[in-house]
This record gives C-alpha cells, sequence and structure tokens, in this order.
C-alpha cells in the first residue's frame, strides 16, 4: 500500500475475526467468540458525557481539551448480522503503541440492539495528529475486542486549534441564473469545508442565507460528508417579487470557537423569464487592440466589451448578466483583478464592459462570452499580448554543421535567441546585430560575419523553418582561421534603449578544422637494434590539410604510440639546454624540450599583447625596418637557420628565431609549420623486445619481434586522427649482454 492510497481517517471499520482450534483440559464448554462480528464508528461533539451528544452537539474534529470529545459507538452482531446483547467488550486507545486518552467506560455490556457507546477524551498535550506523508498513523487508534479473536478498530486525529483554525469555506454554484417560475428552476449551492490542513472537515453543520429566494437543503442534513461538502437549493419559492440579484451566503462556525466565524458568498440572478428579447450577441474589436505584457514597456491593459442584441439589431436595454471567459489563459492574464479569468458583469444600455490586463506571456486573448438569456454565446480575440522589449540573448552555433560553400571558404550558421524579461520569444523582426574581432594578441581574425538579421527570419544553411525569437546569420571563414579564437557578439536594443548583448562560447570561439586528411610518415618502418644499435630514433611526420586540401597552419597536433620510449624535439638550431634563467628540463638521455617565456613583446604575463601564449617563439620588428630585431625571452640557441650553419645566410639564419618543431609544455604536441606539416622525434628502446631464451652452448639469446603502433590527432575541433602506421622492432639472436 502506497502513501497516497493510506486512508487517514476511519470512521467505521469492520473486521471479520477467524477462528482457530481450541481445545481444553477440562470439560467446560467455550465460547467461540471468532463467530461474531464488531463494528465501530467515531463521531466528535461538544461535550465530555454522552448526555450532551446530539445531532447539534456534533462537530467534525476532536481537539485537545474536555470542550471536544469523541463518542466511540460498537455493535456486536453474530454471522447472521442479529445483534448481540448482554456482552462484555472492552476499549482501548493507543498513539503509536503507546496509550493515549482514557474512556468514561472502558469495559461494558452491549445493549438490546448490541450498541455500546462510550466516550473518548484525549490525552491532552499537543495532541495527536497523522502525517500524511508517513505510512505509519500517527493518530489516536481506538480498539474494541470482545473475546480474544473479535475486534475492530477506528482511528482519528486530535488537533489543537493551532493545528486547524481557521477553516477555510467557499461555495459554487451550478447555474448563476433562475427565474421565477414557481420553484421549477432552481441553483445547485456546493458548499466546501477544509481546515488549516486543506483537509476536509466531516460531520460540520454549515449556515446558510439569501437576500432573495429560499434556501432547501439537499438531502436534509445541512451537514458535510466525508469530502467535506454540504449542498442546498435555491429557488424562487413563488415569490413573483423575488427579481434580482439574490446574494447567498453560507458560513460556519465552530463550537468550540465560537468567536471565531467564517463565510463565503456569491450571487446568483432571479429573472422574471417573461423578459427575455435576446437575439445575438457579437465581441467587437479592442480598442487599442494591442497590449504588451507586464512591465514590458508599453500599454499593458484595454477593455474588452459584449454587445446584446434584439431581433431588430438594437442593443437590449434590459440588463442582462454576461459571462466572460478566456480560454486558453495566458500567463498572468486576468480580468479586472488578478487571478480572474472567468467572471460575469451586467450590461448597460446594451452593452457589457470588462477590462483585461496582461501577463507575462505574449498571444492572442481569446475570449468566450455567453448568456442565459436565449443562451446566447460568442468567441472572438479582440486583443493581442506582445512579447515585451529584449532583455535577454542567447547566442550558439554548430560547429559541426559547418558548410564547404567552395573557393577554399568555409561557412557556418550562428543563431541568437531574443527573450523579454519573462523569457518569452521577443516581436519577430526584432533587430539583432552582430561582430567578429579578433582576440588579443592577434589584431587580425580571417573571417567575416553578416552584421545584421531579424528574428523569425530564415536559416539559408539548415533550411529549418522561422523560429520566433531567433535571428539566424551566417559566419564565413578561411584557412588561415582554422584554429584561430575570435569573439562572436550579438546585441540589440532593450527597454529604455539599453544595449542587451552576449558572445559566443564566453567569447572564445574557435573556427574548426573540417577534415580533409591527417597523413602520418615515419623515416622508417623497420629496425634491427641488434645491428643497428640501440637506442633508435625515428622522425615522425605528420601532413594535415582541410577539406580543400589545403594545408593547415599552427595546428596542434598531438602525437601517440604503443612502445615509445620517450618523445624529442625536431630542430635545425642547437640550443643550450638550462641556460638564461632557464631550469634544466632535459630529463632524458637526449635532452629536454626547447624552453621559452610565451609572453609576446612586453614579456609580461598579465598582458595579451603580440605573440603571449600562442605557443610559437616569437620575433619581433620593433624599429619598423621590417626585419626582426628582439624575440621573446628563451633558452640560448645558434640563430644559424635550417642547415645549422653559420654565415651562409640560409632560411631562418638571424630571424631570432629557434627554428624547430617545438614541444608544447614538452609534450609529444607539435604546431604545423606553414606547409601544414608537424614533425617530432620517437625514441624505442631495444628493451621493448622482450627475451625469449638463451642457448645454453653458444650463449646466444632470442628476443621477441615488437610492433609499435603510432598515430597523430588534430587538437582543433573536429578532433581527427590519422590513420596508424606501424614500425616493426626486432632484436636478431646475439650473445646476451
Amino acid at each position: 500500500m502506497t502513501i497516497l492510497n493510506k486512508i487517514k481517517q476511519y470512521s467505521f471499520l469492520i473486521i471479520m475475526a477467524v477462528s482457530l482450534p481450541f481445545f481444553s483440559c477440562d470439560d467446560r464448554v467455550v465460547e467461540d467468540d471468532a463467530k461474531y462480528t464488531l463494528t465501530i464508528s467515531s463521531k466528535a461533539f461538544m461535550g465530555s458525557t454522552l448526555s450532551s451528544f446530539s445531532e447539534e452537539s456534533q462537530v467534525g474534529e476532536d481537539l485537545v481539551g474536555e470542550v471536544i470529545s469523541t463518542m466511540i459507538e460498537a455493535k456486536l452482531t453474530d454471522k447472521d448480522g442479529n445483534v448481540v446483547k448482554n456482552k462484555t467488550v472492552y476499549f482501548s486507545a493507543k498513539k503509536e503503541n503507546t496509550s493515549y486518552g482514557s474512556f468514561d467506560l472502558s469495559e461494558g455490556t452491549t445493549g438490546d440492539d448490541g450498541t455500546i457507546r462510550v466516550v473518548y477524551t484525549d490525552g491532552v498535550g499537543d495532541g495527536a495528529v497523522d502525517i500524511v506523508s508517513t505510512a505509519t498513523f500517527e493518530g489516536v487508534s481506538v480498539t474494541v475486542k470482545y473475546g480474544d479473536n473479535t475486534q475492530a478498530v477506528t482511528k482519528f486525529s486530535v488537533y489543537t486549534q493551532d493545528d486547524i483554525w481557521p477553516y477555510s469555506i467557499n461555495i459554487s454554484r451550478d447555474t448563476d441564473v433562475i427565474y421565477v417560475d414557481g420553484g421549477d428552476t432552481k441553483a445547485r449551492i456546493t458548499a466546501y469545508l477544509l481546515n488549516k490542513l486543506g483537509q476536509p472537515v466531516e460531520n460540520a453543520q454549515i449556515s446558510y442565507e439569501s437576500t432573495l429566494g429560499y434556501i432547501l437543503s439537499a438531502d436534509d442534513n445541512y451537514r458535510t460528508d466525508s469530502t467535506g461538502v454540504d449542498s442546498v437549493f435555491l429557488s424562487d419559492g413563488g415569490d413573483p417579487e423575488a427579481v434580482g440579484i439574490a446574494i447567498v451566503t453560507a458560513s460556519f462556525m465552530h463550537p468550540g470557537f465560537t468567536a471565531n466565524q467564517i463565510s463565503d458568498s456569491l450571487q446568483i440572478v432571479i429573472e422574471d423569464a417573461s423578459f427575455q428579447e435576446c437575439t445575438y450577441i457579437n465581441i467587437p474589436s479592442s480598442s487599442p487592440g494591442s497590449i504588451v505584457v507586464r512591465d514590458g514597456g508599453g500599454i499593458e491593459s484595454t477593455s474588452i466589451k459584449a454587445e446584446l442584441y434584439d431581433d431588430n439589431n438594437n442593443l437590449v436595454d434590459t440588463p442582462t448578466l454576461i459571462r466572460f471567459k478566456l480560454l486558453p489563459i495566458l500567463n498572468g492574464c486576468y480580468l479586472e483583478s488578478p487571478g480572474v479569468t472567468d467572471t460575469s458583469v451586467y450590461t448597460a444600455n446594451g452593452v457589457a464592459t470588462i477590462s483585461v490586463n496582461s501577463g507575462t506571456e505574449p498571444g492572442p486573448i481569446r475570449v468566450e462570452v455567453s448568456t442565459e438569456c436565449n443562451d446566447l454565446q460568442a468567441v472572438a480575440v479582440p486583443v493581442i499580448i506582445e512579447a515585451g522589449a529584449p532583455k535577454y540573448i542567447y547566442a550558439d552555433w554548430n560547429p559541426g554543421d559547418t558548410d564547404t560553400p567552395g573557393g577554399g571558404l568555409y561557412r557556418i550558421q550562428v543563431s541568437a535567441l531574443v527573450k523579454d524579461r519573462y523569457h518569452n520569444p521577443v516581436e519577430d523582426s526584432t533587430y539583432i546585430y552582430w561582430t567578429v574581432e579578433p582576440i588579443l594578441p592577434d589584431t587580425i581574425v580571417e573571417a567575416q560575419i553578416e552584421g545584421t538579421s531579424l528574428t523569425y527570419n530564415e536559416a539559408e544553411i539548415d533550411g529549418i523553418d522561422p523560429v520566433h525569437g531567433v535571428a539566424f546569420t551566417n559566419l564565413t571563414y578561411y584557412p588561415e582561421a582554422i584554429g584561430q579564437f575570435g569573439r562572436i557578439t550579438a546585441h540589440t536594443w532593450g527597454e529604455n534603449g539599453d544595449s542587451i548583448g552576449t558572445t559566443l562560447d564566453d567569447g572564445e570561439a574557435i573556427f574548426g578544422f573540417i577534415p580533409g586528411s591527417v597523413t602520418l610518415m615515419s623515416s622508417a618502418s623497420y629496425h634491427d637494434f641488434t645491428l643497428g644499435g640501440n637506442p633508435k630514433q625515428i622522425l615522425l611526420t605528420a601532413l594535415v590539410q582541410d577539406y580543400y586540401q589545403n594545408p593547415v597552419k599552427n595546428a596542434p597536433v598531438s602525437f601517440s604510440g604503443i612502445g615509445v620510449e620517450f618523445w624529442d624535439e625536431y630542430g635545425f638550431e642547437t640550443y643550450t639546454e638550462g641556460t638564461n634563467g632557464f631550469p634544466d628540463d632535459s630529463g632524458e638521455p637526449n635532452g629536454g624540450c626547447f624552453s621559452w617565456r610565451d609572453y609576446g613583446l612586453d614579456d609580461d604575463p598579465s598582458t595579451p599583447d603580440m605573440g603571449s601564449f600562442n605557443n610559437k617563439h616569437d620575433s619581433f620588428d620593433t624599429n619598423g625596418d621590417e626585419l626582426a630585431d628582439t624575440s621573446e625571452v628563451s633558452e640560448n640557441f645558434d640563430d644559424f637557420g635550417l642547415d645549422g650553419v653559420d654565415g651562409t645566410q640560409d632560411e631562418g639564419e638571424g630571424n631570432h628565431i629557434w627554428d624547430g618543431y617545438s614541444m608544447i609544455d614538452c609534450g609529444p604536441v607539435v604546431l604545423t609549420d606553414k606547409d601544414g606539416y608537424a614533425k617530432i622525434i620517437v625514441q624505442f628502446d631495444q628493451e621493448v623486445c622482450l627475451f625469449v631464451s638463451q642457448d645454453d652452448e653458444t650463449g646466444i639469446c632470442t628476443w621477441d619481434d615488437f610492433t609499435a603502433s603510432l598515430s597523430a590527432t588534430v587538437l582543433i575541433p573536429q578532433i581527427t586522427s590519422s590513420d596508424p602506421i606501424e614500425i616493426n622492432l626486432v632484436r636478431s639472436p646475439a650473445v646476451c649482454n
């Protein structure tokens, strides 16, 4: 049984007991009490003795203290349903398995009708209130027993005043118009009584009164049922003068809280049926016909009218009740007062007028009007709520959908979602302005963007339907921009002319790599450590080409492999490890990596100046002669160019840059050069070939071959890897070292 299905309040419970064979050690006749059935019920009332219990004294709930008690009634019958008298039964009460409260009679004998009544008085304190959200019952459980096998239980809560008071009462009607017709038409009035916990109050007496007509009981009870509901009828009662608006009031006063009365009222029109002359009802367009969402920077309220005509197309003079109903209901939109979406007003000179106010949701206001005068009704959309001014803007793109229009260009669709203060899509044709800028230290970005677009425009690339509140634009970039970061901005104008803007990817949008090919090559595919020596260094070269087979420069390429002893830089100029203030990071047999401070021209990490943090050793022309005259601070190196020989004036000589493929952070990641190549040296040790055996006579050892697998991966989205290559490493039999 789930918590939701747990029955919390028991007013009537029957438990059938099943007997087991019983054997006595003597000849006494033992009564089989299992053939009986006990029923039990409970009713809270004002008083503390049975003599004070009556229909009028009954209340819905037991309260802590002596003012309100609970009458417990038990009835004993046999298996045929006949009452059983003169039998002793026993009562007990517990709160969570602990005795709680007392009875005026804890045991007694059933009467001629098989029943017995006792009064239960609670155990004061904080009461005993069931907690709905738990699987157990925390209220009072009263048990009546007869013999060993027959018993019944009733359960109820004992509240303090603060637990349940104040009550709330609400009344509703099934019609708002009845007629002077001798009581033939009636309005059913339904009252709902709930305690402070939102639970229905049962067996409470409701009082009714009306300024016109007559109140008739629906069931001659005037008491709420187990759902807290009571109903009455209002009719004209045959009074021909009972014409007008009847104000019906339902009220309740708890006997324990006599100073506190609660009530609710509603109106019902009693009409003279002889004056019905209505023919049709019309809803004209409102003026103004459009308003904006609340706090949206414009008019937020207007009027809706309903015109009632007779068969001569004249407005009906007789005041007639017109019902206005919003359907569907736009969030926060209301008629007359906040929260009201269904209400009625009388016509004045044939026209009923009501105010409508915007909420937080834009859209058409659809209103239904109706009247019981000839059952006329009409539906129209007299007003439209428009979205407010832009408040929020969000930019996004999908680099995976980058288009290749040709000519070596790349094109990608960028979108901006624009919302008002309530997160509604803004109105169509709202202007969105776009820019794309380089991120320092870069001063140029090889990209351009269509600078203006409108919300609800068509998406040229993806071909999707327009979306309310969304503006699409196109960004075009060149192969030189692949891997480069740019700042893409979208902005518009909000309330009071304020600029509302955002950047794509937190201001660091990377222009992606559309795979063409990543090819990995090696200077050797086979090496014998016995014949060729140990260790073995092999040059790996990765060629990165884009979709158009153009080389991609400055693209980070990560090398990986199985069996690698370590990675080494491939360079053309000699440098001195650990000089010029840099620590010796060699750590490996053939040295570490070329080190420099990637801080740019000013050698200051806090300023994003030219060359800062681009993973390249940069040189600079500071005097404007188009020749490099300084570079980023680095380890000392011979600036002799690609041939490594001083004075030949070959490529790279005297350019103030260490010419080589720097390993970023001394790891196997290298930037491609202007031709799309990234190079690195991989070193293998003969230990990768595992020892197999040694000949006892010759001392010759044998080793297993080892196949090294290597690959290269471009680290620019879209991440792309080369096909792996293999290098066969062997160690021919030889005398063991």
